[in-house]
């Protein structure tokens, strides 16, 4: 998704994420995936590839896990070192916590910048012990 140099401050890039984490707690993977798109999906449809993705992590090692539904996430923005070869801007970190297991499903918001223009994409989701 193409964003503009004022949606790359901590409070907006924060919005995102919040935004995402609801989308998220919905299930609603295809809004996910229109919104945002998903750099891990690997030719696969794109709302199949983040829905997949979060069962296994919610699922794989014998968890039986669900996302919090009442409880806040933590969203962390982080900045890349200015200028990179890798035209990685920022990082917007969403950790929801789980029910039935310690862990937090996380969600990473990745920024990149080339020429000038800047693109915000769901880059993975993951299980945090």
């Amino acid at each position: 998704m193409a964003t503009t140099y004022d949606q790359t401050y901590e409070e907006p890039l924060a919005n995102f994420g919040a935004e995402l984490v609801q989308m998220i707690k919905g299930r609603d993977y295809h809004r996910v995936s229109d919104r945002f798109g998903y750099a891990m999906a690997y030719g696969r449809p794109l709302a199949d590839a983040v829905a997949s993705d979060i069962e296994h992590c919610l699922t794989s090692e014998g968890r039986s896990a669900t996302v919090d539904q009442s409880h806040d996430a933590r969203i962390l923005v982080k900045y890349f070192k200015q200028p990179n070869d890798c035209n990685l801007f920022g990082l917007v970190e969403c950790f929801l916590p789980l029910d039935q297991d310690g862990g937090e499903l996380l969600a990473d918001l990745i920024v990149t910048t080339k020429e000038n223009k800047f693109y915000i994409c769901l880059e993975d989701v993951s299980y945090a012990p």
